[in-house]
């Protein structure tokens, strides 16, 4: 942990202890367990097929001194099958000033803060704030998810009341929080080499009213890589830098959204020595979720999630010709059709069925194995949540 997150956990756990002064403390948390059972592959399940470690849990407090000043943490803890080993770690951990004129604020925080790439990306650790049990990987990668989720550094925001409705903006820098689960997914086993943060930018504007929310983002983020003392790996860096289009629409008890990336992701190095030169790929990836609202809290739904990992190749036949490795490891066609049921406020049931062609983001991304992962395979996920709040 840096100086700076040390520093602004010192200034949490002061705040907490100085409780019989503070003008406005809130807590908050929540816990999620679920089940997933997939046929075809070893995503998330491992070998056994099933996975019954899906547990998220958090829980945060914020406090407000002040008029113009907050500091707010979270600890979370989050296990996620074969993807993510089990840890309590910081969620966020930051101190923000705020100035409201009107209508409009202005504010700047700075510490461990989580991005704003797209709708969904700061809540999507929430059951209850994000669409689905697993979010459209093409958007919201799984295995990349640490190189760009935490962001240790500041954050400049605003919020403004404009036509009918609201707008927020955000300017973020910094480095990414890297831990030992980005390396497992990408390259396989924390034994082949060690990823850490070089840079995150990002700039992030949504307009959202009663009937629409538009969004978009813009962020350039870059890990570096130490090649282990032997085998066949390079030191290098993996540069992410992409945009990111939001839409969603509401009518009466229907929603559409969609969104799109498009942008780079720049390798050097890693399992190209130094004179193969930079690898630049050009991202590309989409989704579509339609959805109604029925009465007694339901919410029915139907997506489709296309990723591919090069534009210029979207069937990954030049993929499989320079690599040996199935075509169908560079892309990834996904429909899923779900459910999700709010018994009361505080509770949430989800349910999802996942069909699948390719396997694009399937772990481990460098040397896939083709023989315990098909080209056309299924998913099926539950899971049940409860939250609080004093």
């Amino acid at each position: 942990m840096s100086i700076l997150v040390r520093f602004f956990a010192s200034l949490i756990l002061l705040s907490t202890w100085s409780i019989a002064s503070a003008s406005e403390l809130q807590f908050n948390g929540f816990i999620g367990q679920g089940a997933m059972v997939a046929d075809d592959t070893q995503f998330i399940v491992g070998s056994d097929d099933h996975a019954f470690d899906i547990t998220e849990a958090a829980f945060g407090v914020s406090w407000k001194p002040m008029e113009h000043f907050r500091v707010a943490s979270a600890l979370s803890f989050r296990q996620w099958g074969e993807l993510y080993d089990s840890k309590v770690k910081f969620d966020y951990l930051f101190a923000e000033y705020t100035y409201h004129f009107g209508d409009e604020t202005l504010g700047v925080r700075g510490g461990l803060f989580k991005n704003e790439a797209g709708f969904y990306s700061s809540t999507r650790d929430v059951p209850f704030t994000r669409p689905s049990i697993m979010l459209p990987q093409s958007i919201y990668s799984d295995y990349f998810r640490d190189a760009q989720l935490h962001i240790e550094g500041g954050d400049l925001f605003g919020v403004h009341q404009i036509f009918d409705g609201t707008l927020d903006w955000h300017l973020a820098f910094g480095k990414v929080d890297v831990t030992e689960d980005l390396e497992r997914n990408v390259m396989g086993g924390t034994e082949l080499g060690e990823f850490d943060s070089e840079h995150y930018y990002a700039a992030d504007i949504e307009f959202q009213n009663n009937y629409m929310r538009l969004g978009v983002t813009y962020y350039d983020a870059e890990v570096s890589y130490a090649a282990p003392m032997s085998g066949n790996y390079f030191p290098g860096d993996i540069q992410l830098i992409n945009w990111v289009f939001s839409g969603q629409f509401r009518y009466q008890n229907f929603e559409l959204t969609g969104e799109y990336l498009t942008g780079d992701r720049i390798i050097n190095g890693l399992v190209f020595p130094e004179q193969f030169g930079e690898l630049k790929e050009p991202s590309l990836g989409y989704y579509l979720d339609f959805r109604t609202y029925l009465p007694h809290e339901v919410e029915l739904f139907i997506r489709f999630d296309k990723h591919i990992d090069n534009a210029d190749d979207k069937d990954g036949q030049d993929y499989e010709n320079s690599t040996g490795i199935p075509a169908y490891f560079a892309y990834s066609n996904d429909w899923t059709i779900g459910a999700r049921w709010f018994p009361s406020h505080d509770w949430l049931l989800a349910v999802e069925y996942h069909q699948v062609e390719g396997a694009s983001w399937v772990t481990p991304v460098v040397y896939p194995n083709p023989s315990v992962q098909a080209k056309n395979w299924s998913m099926f996920a539950l899971q049940v949540s409860y939250r609080f709040q004093w």
